[in-house]
């Protein structure tokens, strides 16, 4: 249940930013390059927008943070990483262009973050 909290949260959180509209997904289902990009690029100016991505960034990052501790916890051969787990929006947005331009709309955004997230933190 604790795992599904960042994600329920983070689902609310996106449906109040795009109150008059459908919150675009993946066919899947699954939240997108182009939908994150969009909220965070429109974040400087509208706070609905910032919210949502500050609740989505922030659940990314804490769930990573949570199933790698756990993995350490578990494996017989530990999770180790260099540097601290982190992501900014200026790290997910540069993480989430690397996508191609007509494929953003149906690329999850999330396996994007969080493999940018161990990278940078030098996980193995």
């Amino acid at each position: 249940m604790t795992l599904r909290l960042p994600a329920f949260f983070v689902s609310i959180s996106l449906g109040l930013a795009f109150p008059s509209q459908a919150v675009p997904t993946t066919g899947k289902g699954e939240i997108s390059v182009a939908q994150v990009i969009d909220l965070i690029q429109r974040s400087s100016r509208d706070n609905a927008a910032r919210n949502a991505a500050m609740a989505y960034l922030a659940g990314v990052g804490e769930t990573t943070g949570l199933l790698v501790a756990e993995a350490g916890r578990r494996a017989s051969d530990s999770i180790a990483c260099a540097r601290p787990l982190g992501i900014s929006s200026d790290a997910a947005l540069a993480a989430l262009s690397r996508t191609q331009k007509g494929k953003r709309d149906e690329t999850a955004a999330t396996p994007i973050l969080v493999e940018d997230m161990l990278s940078r933190a030098g996980c193995r």
